[in-house]
């Protein structure tokens, strides 16, 4: 119904006009500007005329109802009890589970921030989250198994199985707070952030609901409950309000089970994307011949994959890219597979299923996803130059200001009805695939390590699954009051790494050194907090990165110190953890030779897994740049590498 009233209240005349111009502007790169052509594309935009056609309109609709039905189906299965709403009574197969962590990184800021990275540091800018595979792979040869061995709820309830005492419960009830309330606000809100941005070139309120209603709504809308003005924000809420609701009724399984179909959405939507965008350009031998015309003597800098080296203008900087593959990783909240992450692997079937769960996550979200998002984000270098982006599209008036909203006004102008409409869906599924992890994730926090630890340890099943759904909604209005604030993505996401870098170290240190105790990770939480609110302010006009290697510095030297001068945790504390996952490294009378042995057979497996992973990508890359013999050496390397750790991968367990 939404759709035909939808399809009527537009007009089909004026979609039909629409699809005209499209074709009468086909290709405009170089060919001028067409005044009477974008004058007429203007007027109708001012009248309310639709960019979605009927299909589009069915398309958003079939979708809104999956999720819908996904809530409903699986809310009785849910409400069974705490293990069934948040690890999904721990039975999931391991393409399932990391499916699921793929479509949740993959949220609708992504392709924004990207093409952000790429207009301010040519492709090289994507080290940013490049180097993350580093630490995801970490998590791959080192923890994941373990997580499921863990068999707790929560990656916060692991600190009272690893520490004890005061310092374990404090550290626990912080990072319960910490996590769910400030730093899953702040995911969320940038989240909000960017859907706001790729709505707003699409969806008219005033025309929907007429400008008389829209006014009424208007007068009495708060002024501080707004993404960008009224009209995105109603799109959003309207948007996360399903997700509220599926997230609240179908707990887990409910997000899972909509993330096998948001990431095959999110994925074949940016992939239908880049293949309009480049013909749009006239192929990938147009895109690059366009950049050098546009760029003369610095389109190769821009789409190099390797850091600049002097004075160059466009690359990005040595410093910045030595800083994301020599620190950045290590720094990362989830740097040992906490928060989202491990709420997934502790919904696996088996240990096993935990390691190939994220073994596929690695190899999804790095190799398949990037680059027909980097291919995008070059599109928009040629049809909204970067120092003139409305030169050949009036719409790119508002990229000029705003390199990161380029990717859905490009949206707007290559793609067909139809298309368009599955585009639309697959980052409305990307929204919702991110939303609906975090605030699932974040209401565990809420519910298990608060409520049930500190606040009334003996609530009964229904008591505790009714209190994770109040949780969900809970953490749902503060994640949009945080939204109301944030500026830039790409600002909030660098913010957002400084003040998680003291978890970082210390959450691999305690699964790999027995001295390690609830006062390191306590210590390096408070001092990066403490640190990035303070440099953020003093500096604001700093390199962001920069900011975060000396934050991270701080915060590391702080742990360590603070380590040595506290107490050990006490040997039989250590005893049952030593005996429930046998870990591996520098463990004492607790592990001996033989962990270390362990320890140093996964660095060799961790390394050439790196450059496999790699080799594979760049491969890729070099093959789309059309530089087949260097794609080629490198996919050999990344083929030969890959086979060499399945070996040892096999034998991982047989090292004594």
């Amino acid at each position: 119904m939404f759709a035909i009233a939808a399809y009527h209240l537009f007009g089909l005349g004026a979609g039909i006009k629409i699809n005209q111009i499209r074709k009468a502007g086909k290709n405009p790169c170089f060919q001028g500007k067409s005044a009477d052509l974008y004058g007429e594309f203007s007027l109708l935009w001012e009248k309310g005329a639709p960019i979605f056609s009927p299909i589009d309109w069915y398309l958003i609709l079939a979708y809104i109802i999956f999720a819908f039905s996904a809530g409903l189906l699986l809310s009785s299965k849910a409400g069974e009890s705490l293990s069934s709403y948040f690890v999904a009574d721990r039975k999931l197969p391991w393409w399932w589970l990391g499916t699921s962590m793929v479509a949740t990184t993959f949220a609708a800021d992504t392709p924004l921030v990207i093409t952000g990275m790429v207009a301010l540091d040519g492709v090289g800018g994507n080290w940013l989250w490049w180097s993350w595979a580093i630490g995801y792979l970490i998590i791959t040869v080192f923890f994941a198994a373990s997580w499921r061995k863990a068999e707790v709820l929560t990656d916060v309830e692991f600190v009272e199985l690893r520490y004890s005492g005061t310092g374990a419960a404090i550290l626990r009830a912080s990072k319960a707070f910490f996590l769910s309330i400030l730093f899953n606000s702040i995911i969320l809100g940038w989240v909000f952030k960017a859907m706001s941005k790729i709505t707003a070139p699409f969806l008219d309120w005033n025309v929907l609901l007429g400008a008389e209603v829209f006014r009424s709504i208007s007068d009495v809308w708060p002024s501080f409950l707004i993404l960008g003005d009224l009209n995105t924000t109603l799109t959003v809420l309207i948007l996360f309000s399903v997700v509220v609701f599926y997230s609240s009724m179908g707990g887990i399984q409910g997000v899972i089970l909509t993330d096998l179909f948001q990431f095959a959405l999110g994925i074949g939507g940016a992939i239908v994307f880049a293949i309009f965008a480049i013909q749009y350009v006239g192929g990938l031998e147009g895109l690059y011949s366009k950049l050098e015309t546009l760029y003369p003597g610095k389109s190769e800098s821009i789409i190099s994959f390797w850091p600049r080296i002097g004075e160059e203008e466009h690359g990005l900087p040595l410093q910045v890219f030595l800083i994301f593959i020599g620190v950045q990783w290590w720094i990362q909240y989830h740097s040992d597979g906490s928060g989202y992450l491990a709420q997934r692997l502790h919904t696996a079937k088996t240990p096993k299923d935990a390691e190939l769960g994220s073994l596929w996550f690695n190899i999804a979200n790095f190799i398949l996803r990037t680059w027909p998002w980097v291919l995008t984000g070059l599109v928009c270098l040629v049809v909204f130059p970067l120092h003139d982006a409305d030169l050949f599209q009036a719409e790119g008036i508002v990229v000029q200001s705003d390199r990161e909203i380029a990717y859905p006004v490009l949206m707007k102008i290559v793609l067909p009805a139809g298309c368009l409409g599955l585009v639309f869906v697959s980052l409305m599924a990307a929204f919702m695939s991110t939303a609906d992890t975090h605030i699932n994730w974040g209401a565990s926090y809420l519910v298990n390590d608060l409520y049930l630890r500190f606040l009334k340890p003996n609530a009964g099943n229904k008591e505790t699954v009714i209190a994770g759904r109040i949780a969900v909604v809970l953490m749902a209005g503060i994640a949009i009051l945080v939204a109301t604030q944030m500026n830039s993505i790409a600002s909030a996401w660098k913010f957002f790494l400084a003040m998680a870098s003291g978890l970082g170290l210390p959450q691999i240190l305690r699964w790999i050194w027995w001295r390690t105790n609830a006062w390191t990770e306590l210590s390096g939480m408070g001092t990066a907090l403490a640190l990035s609110l303070i440099l953020y302010k003093v500096y604001p006009d700093a390199n962001a990165d920069y900011l975060l290697f000396f934050t991270a510095l701080g915060s590391v030297i702080v742990s360590i110190l603070v380590t040595f001068m506290t107490a050990p945790v006490p040997d039989k504390v250590l005893d049952a953890f030593v005996a429930k996952l046998q870990p591996f490294g520098f463990w004492g009378k607790w592990g001996g030779v033989s962990a270390r042995k362990k320890f140093y057979s996964r660095i060799r497996i961790w390394l050439l897994a790196i450059f496999s992973l790699y080799a594979w990508l760049f491969g890729i890359g070099y093959i789309l740049q059309l530089k087949y013999t260097l794609g080629v050496v490198f996919l050999i390397f990344g083929i030969i590498s890959g086979l060499i750790v399945l070996k040892l991968w096999e034998k991982k367990d047989s090292v004594s």
